[in-house]
């Protein structure tokens, strides 16, 4: 049965082509719809490694004004917060905060292996503001004012990229010519966000002559639009040439979510209207068979067919028409974990590709379930006297 109905398929190919190709294109729509997703979804599982609730991120322009003059406001407006009953800790930073869309990357090394890794500014202050936990070692404190070597902390990935399992605190890591000593190593630290994957990092203390732009605040949950307002007008008086902007981090994190799901839904409309034809054209080829071989399903139930054998005949050959498709389908998928394509893991591609294959087979099943038992509830006299 199974044989001939391959058969009988494969010598109708011509006339079931349209259809053959609209299977395939859904599936492969759905697959990279469904490796995206799974891509994206497997790094949304992966615990950030900060808190974006309550804080709220201030952006200076300083106008070109001196670094004397930079330094001399910067600490009055550390006066202020320390000052303000809201705010519970604030930090110096730059622009390669979470969710600031930048990136700052270099190679490290350490017994001939290297890496490459992102870099982040921090001061004291830092981990209590974005709620940063460590997993061994300490953060940065007055005991690093003497290093010899700088100080830096790394996460769990570049860890392990360095010194596979063993222990990092107080081990020697090179950049060039700069030599710089563990202190610390925290597990997570994706700043770029929910959908970003994991990737190796370190904290490094900036000297005294630092002075970031940015400036980060952890406030109470009493902090309040008066707060800001009030808080501004203090700031503009203390700088009045300056400009300064207010960011709430989890309305960046929102916004930095919609860059991932905006392509996410572009590919499920394009998969949908490619399915909705799909469902159309195999309820088009059943009405089609169905009306031309009402003499074929007549004889057939006049020498004893059951209903469910015809039923299954034309949902069989409609599953046929979709397993040529998609092992066509297959073929192609198949190449990207192969070829390791845009370095996703197998798995996630291996997943999506049973995903599609059942989606499709289910679709295919519903579609013509209802138009195999209208062929079946055919009398075989009404059947017979139709030409």
């Amino acid at each position: 049965m199974i044989r001939h109905l391959f058969l009988m398929i494969w010598n109708q190919k011509r006339r079931n082509l349209g259809l053959m190709l609209e299977i395939f294109f859904s599936f492969m729509v759905l697959f990279a719809v469904l490796t995206f997703i799974l891509y994206n979804y497997n790094h949304y599982r992966q615990p950030l490694g900060f808190d974006y609730d309550r804080v709220w991120v201030l952006n200076q322009d300083w106008k070109g004004a001196p670094a004397e003059e930079v330094r001399a406001v910067q600490e009055e407006i550390g006066r202020i917060l320390s000052n303000s009953n809201e705010v519970i800790s604030y930090s110096f930073s730059s622009n390669n905060i979470p969710y600031g869309y930048s990136t700052f990357i270099t190679s490290l090394n350490h017994n001939n292996v290297s890496v490459s890794a992102h870099i982040w500014e921090a001061d004291a202050e830092f981990p209590r503001v974005m709620g940063i936990q460590l997993s061994d070692g300490r953060w940065f404190d007055k005991r690093d004012d003497a290093s010899v070597n700088q100080p830096i902390i790394i996460n769990e990935l570049m860890r392990k990229k360095l010194f596979g399992e063993q222990k990092a605190i107080g081990e020697i890591i090179t950049s060039g010519d700069r030599k710089m000593e563990v202190i610390g190593v925290i597990n997570n630290y994706k700043y770029r966000g929910e959908f970003s994957a994991l990737e190796p990092g370190y904290f490094y203390r900036p000297d005294t002559s630092f002075m970031g732009n940015i400036m980060v605040m952890k406030v109470r949950p009493t902090a309040d639009a008066a707060f800001e307002a009030n808080l501004m007008k203090q700031l503009n008086q203390i700088a009045g040439n300056w400009s300064f902007e207010m960011r709430y981090m989890d309305e960046m994190r929102n916004n930095n979510k919609k860059i991932t799901m905006v392509p996410i839904i572009i590919f499920l409309t394009i998969s949908g209207f490619l399915i909705f034809n799909v469902a159309l054209g195999l309820f088009g080829v059943l009405y089609y068979n169905i009306n031309k071989r009402k003499q074929e399903i007549g004889v057939r139930r006049a020498m004893g067919s059951s209903k469910n054998s015809i039923s299954a005949q034309f949902i069989g050959e409609v599953i046929v028409i979709a397993t040529f498709s998609l092992a066509l389908g297959l073929f192609f998928a198949v190449q990207f974990p192969l070829l390791n394509v845009f370095n996703v893991q197998a798995g996630i591609y291996f997943s999506a590709i049973i995903i599609a294959f059942l989606l499709i087979y289910a679709l295919v099943l519903i579609c013509s379930f209802y138009p195999s038992r209208q062929a079946a509830q055919l009398h075989p006299a009404v059947a017979l006297h139709e030409e």
